[in-house]
C-alpha cells in the first residue's frame, strides 16, 4: 500500500512538473524545439541533478508524513468532564457497597 501511495504521489509530482513547465513556455512564447537545441550537456546535467534532488526531498517528506499518521492514529486519552468522573465514582460506590 506504501509502495502505491509512493507512486501515485511521483507520478502526481511528474505531471504538476510537467503542466507548469508547460505554463512558463506558453507564457513566455517559448519554442520548444529551439531550446532543445541550446540547451548544452553541462545544462542537462544540472538539471538532471536538480531533479534527483527534487525526488529525494519528496521521499523524505513522504516518510516523514507516513510517520506521523502512525503516530497520530494511535488512540489518545481524553480529558474526562467532571460529571462523568462523578458517574464514575458512584458506580465504583455502588460496587463497593453491594459487595
Amino acid at each position: 500500500m506504501f509502495k502505491k501511495n509512493r507512486e501515485e504521489l511521483y507520478s502526481l509530482s511528474n505531471q504538476f512538473i510537467e503542466i507548469f513547465i508547460a505554463d512558463i513556455f506558453s507564457k513566455n512564447k517559448v519554442n520548444m524545439d529551439e531550446i532543445r537545441s541550446k540547451v548544452s550537456d553541462e545544462q542537462r546535467e544540472k538539471l538532471k541533478k536538480t531533479v534527483d534532488q527534487l525526488k529525494v526531498q519528496v521521499e523524505e517528506f513522504i516518510n516523514s508524513n507516513n510517520t506521523k499518521s502512525i503516530t497520530e492514529k494511535e488512540p489518545k486519552e481524553q480529558p474526562s468532564s467532571p460529571l462523568r468522573e462523578k458517574l464514575k465514582q458512584a458506580k465504583t460506590e455502588n460496587e463497593d457497597t453491594e459487595k
